[in-house]
């Protein structure tokens, strides 16, 4: 097998397009024609009808992905507001941007978060075809980054996402994260594909007010007064609740391992580490000597790790996401009588990874 043909083999799908575009080679993915149907439904407007007047809204969408510009989006709204026509209008608009993303949805990913927040024995029974129906309607979850208070006007600060968007597999949003940090959450909420920032009066009525670009910069008084109202928020929901965070810790955090078939893995923002146990092809326990004979071979790739022991692949994985292979490396270790290869990714991203396949 020649040396280009082996490359290409082991290549990610990813990494395969940019190498053909690279060489001019146009090639159109699911993914250009899913972000053309998005442009084209957020380059909808709406006209007024019965002599009603309209005015733009404004709001901000930010792309999950960093290459991608942050952009300050208009909607047509009635003028008038009146409680007839009050209310969020985001979490309707929104919709058809959500479905048109992606509507497939991992069932066994949801199983896994279910069993984690219900208890193994409590699992909800949703059936598969009626969470496809539900994320080809569009979900739309609402997060608040700041809350309505006498202090702000009665004006809440929202983060707009896809509900089911790590059921769907959606890459992690870092800016999203980002900003909640710098509004006080800590630790800093996971969001998942792209999502919409927008502002919302609570009094007299509820109606959509503008949020603009540069209404993200850090210095700007919405945030700097959201870290410390967040925080005294924060600090009282968890005196009420007994606990410490907002969220769960994700899997492999805080130093407990995370049990897949055949190794364990644990996590930090910066890296991964993996526990293989080496064992030989009878399945009995192998000696550190017989492990160093045994032709490990460790194989980082940008996106993906392979193992090989004793002439036969020992792990595959495609990973959740990028990791720095010139920063990753593995070591034997012999501590507990079973002799286990410990692989550590260095995270190209520093963020927390919800599961370690992608």
């Amino acid at each position: 097998m020649s040396t280009s043909s082996k490359e290409d083999k082991e290549m990610t799908p990813e990494e395969r397009l940019n190498y053909l575009r690279e060489r001019g080679i146009f090639v159109e993915t699911a993914e250009d024609r899913r972000r053309q149907k998005i442009k084209d439904i957020m380059n909808e407007t709406d006209v007024g009808i019965d002599g009603e007047l309209y005015e733009d809204l404004k709001f901000v969408h930010v792309p999950q992905d960093e290459s991608l510009p942050i952009k300050e989006l208009s909607m047509k709204v009635p003028q008038n507001r009146t409680p007839s026509n009050a209310g969020d209008v985001l979490l309707t608009e929104l919709r058809p941007f959500f479905s048109a993303l992606s509507n497939k949805v991992d069932m066994d990913l949801f199983r896994d978060n279910a069993s984690k927040q219900f208890g193994s024995t409590d699992v909800p029974t949703i059936s598969e075809d009626a969470l496809h129906r539900a994320a080809e309607h569009g979900l739309v979850e609402v997060f608040t980054l700041v809350h309505p208070a006498e202090s702000n006007k009665y004006t809440s600060v929202n983060i707009y996402l896809d509900e089911v968007g790590m059921l769907k597999r959606l890459p992690m949003n870092k800016r999203a994260s980002e900003l909640a940090s710098k509004a006080g959450f800590n630790p800093a909420p996971k969001f998942y594909g792209d999502i919409f920032l927008g502002r919302v009066k609570s009094k007299p009525i509820v109606h959509n007010v503008d949020f603009r670009k540069e209404d993200i910069v850090s210095n700007t008084e919405w945030l700097r007064n959201a870290t410390m109202e967040n925080l005294e928020y924060q600090a009282a929901m968890n005196k009420i609740s007994g606990t410490s965070e907002l969220q769960p810790a994700a899997d492999g955090e805080n130093g407990v391992a995370k049990e897949e078939l055949g190794y364990s893995w644990t996590q930090t923002d910066e890296e991964v580490e993996m526990v293989i146990p080496l064992k030989s092809k009878d399945g009995s326990t192998v000696s550190l000597t017989d492990a160093k004979a045994g032709n490990l071979n460790v194989k980082f790739l940008p996106k993906k790790l392979r193992i090989e022991f004793l002439g036969e692949e020992l792990l595959s994985l495609v990973l959740f996401d990028s990791i720095d292979p010139d920063g990753s490396t593995w070591t034997l270790d012999s501590a507990n009588e079973h002799v286990s290869l410990i692989v550590t990714c260095e995270k190209a991203n520093a963020i927390s990874w919800p599961r370690i396949r992608y």
